[in-house]
């Protein structure tokens, strides 16, 4: 009987046959998942925003201007409304004076508009943010609408403070937030507060200096106005020139619904409520636009 074994069953196990790549031959197996490249994510917007808005509110500056600018406008806004509440020649008017205290919050919420560009340049940490964020339109529109959000919330909030602290003063005399036109207060205060802030902004990224922009901004809404005014009662035309200044018109926002102002007279109202909108907005609109051509065209 024949031991032979089959010839299968002696034959060593055949090797897989090489595989023939473009290179050469390469033994048979799974292939190698090449190592993948680690891709950063794209920066958006929203994560510029995000970054902005971290960034902000690690700064001391931010704390210290946002409590000057409530107290500053609490403190005058609520102090008059409160004092001559308690008078009866001005008790029944006394509740549309919350707002006073605007003039005085608008110089520092344009300091923090200022500051948070200018500090950046002062302090060199322009090129590690537009390392972060390379494109530059979308870096002044992250700042932008950061502080447009925070300004918005400082003066809504100072206002609605000078009404809450006022209102034990003067009793039944004091406006009611039921009321959809004295609330335009409160909001209209906040949009106000907004838009110098972006002014401010747009000037900080087109002089780079913290004391040249902040003495830009306060000769535009305190200094100019005084001397205009007084030759304007010489020269009646000047009063074209101070309707149009962010002091006078702005008055248009926070009085939205015109309950003390009347627009389209004479004098420094001359202007429509309409036009006094468009040209507060164009004080910050023109800058920012100014500020986009050259900081996408100019070295940091």
């Amino acid at each position: 009987m024949s031991t032979h074994s089959p010839a299968h069953a002696s034959a060593a196990p055949a090797s897989p046959a090489p595989v023939r790549t473009a290179v050469g031959t390469a033994p048979a197996g799974p292939a190698p998942h090449p190592a993948r490249s680690r891709i950063q994510g794209r920066q958006t917007l929203l994560r510029s925003v995000r970054a902005e808005w971290i960034k902000f509110w690690s700064l001391r500056s931010t704390w210290i201007t946002s409590f000057i600018t409530i107290a500053l406008t609490v403190l005058f806004g609520a102090g008059l409304t409160a004092v001559l509440g308690r008078t009866e020649e001005y008790q029944d008017t006394a509740k549309n004076l919350i707002t006073q205290g605007l003039t005085f919050g608008q110089v520092v919420v344009a300091v923090l508009g200022a500051l948070i560009i200018t500090g950046e340049y002062s302090s060199g940490q322009i090129r590690s943010s537009l390392a972060a964020a390379p494109r530059r339109g979308q870096l002044l529109v992250s700042k932008a609408v950061v502080l447009a959000i925070v300004s918005f919330l400082l003066g809504s909030l100072s206002v609605f403070l000078s009404w809450a602290i006022s209102k034990p003063f003067i009793g039944e005399h004091a406006g009611y937030l039921t009321d959809s036109h004295y609330i335009g207060y409160i909001w209209g205060s906040g949009l106000v507060f907004a838009v110098i802030a972006l002014m401010a902004l747009g000037l900080g990224f087109l002089m780079r200096s913290t004391a040249g922009t902040i003495t830009v901004v306060v000769s535009i809404l305190f200094i100019i106005s005084g001397p205009l005014q007084l030759a304007a009662s010489k020269w009646p035309w000047l009063f074209k020139i101070v309707g149009c200044l962010p002091s006078i018109v702005s008055e248009a926002v926070s009085d939205p619904f015109q309950r003390t102002t009347v627009w389209g007279g004479e004098g420094p109202q001359f202007l429509t409520h309409g036009q006094a909108i468009a040209v507060f907005a164009a004080w910050a609109l023109v800058p920012l636009i100014a500020a986009w051509f050259v900081f996408s065209r100019r070295d940091a």
